[in-house]
């Protein structure tokens, strides 16, 4: 976020301060400025009320905001309070990425769901550099060299 270098110390400090004053420990600050640069301008009034909704409204622990700063970048009217008010009438505790982190139309098809879609974090890769999906066929390396290189990337896709 480059327009933080033109923003003086003074203001930077007052959203870090906000947080120390929580009781946030300063290396779980640091980490929240480091994964969502944004808290940096802003102002602490709005980080106020939205801590005070996530506190006593929600009555979540201060470890899901350090997991999830950018909390306080979402406007505590038009998205924080509605969406929080839909999950409890439907009896559903999620994450705080999980309901906000989203369009309202993604949103409402998840709350319209028979099931709460588990965050995925997608495919990921082992040593090695093979893919590690459900379904997909692992070839040894044996195999690989064997085999023609596009019949094996063709396999390869397939079992997907």
């Amino acid at each position: 976020m480059p327009q933080i270098v033109s923003l003086k110390q003074n203001v930077i400090m007052k959203p870090v301060q906000f947080l120390l004053e929580r009781a946030i420990p300063s290396e779980d600050a640091a980490m929240m400025v480091v994964k969502c640069p944004q808290l940096l301008a802003l102002r602490a009034p709005l980080m106020k009320n939205s801590y005070y909704f996530f506190k006593s409204e929600m009555g979540r622990p201060l470890k899901e905001l350090v997991e999830f700063p950018e909390y306080f970048t979402y406007s505590l009217e038009s998205r924080i309070k509605p969406r929080y008010k839909m999950l409890k009438s439907k009896g559903i505790r999620s994450s705080l990425n999980w309901f906000l982190n989203c369009s309202d139309k993604r949103f409402e098809e998840r709350l319209e769901g028979d099931y709460i879609e588990s965050e995925s974090l997608g495919p990921s890769f082992c040593m090695g550099g093979k893919l590690d999906l459900p379904g997909c066929e692992i070839l040894s390396d044996e195999e690989d060299k064997s085999d023609d290189e596009d019949e094996v990337l063709f396999r390869r896709t397939v079992s997907l």
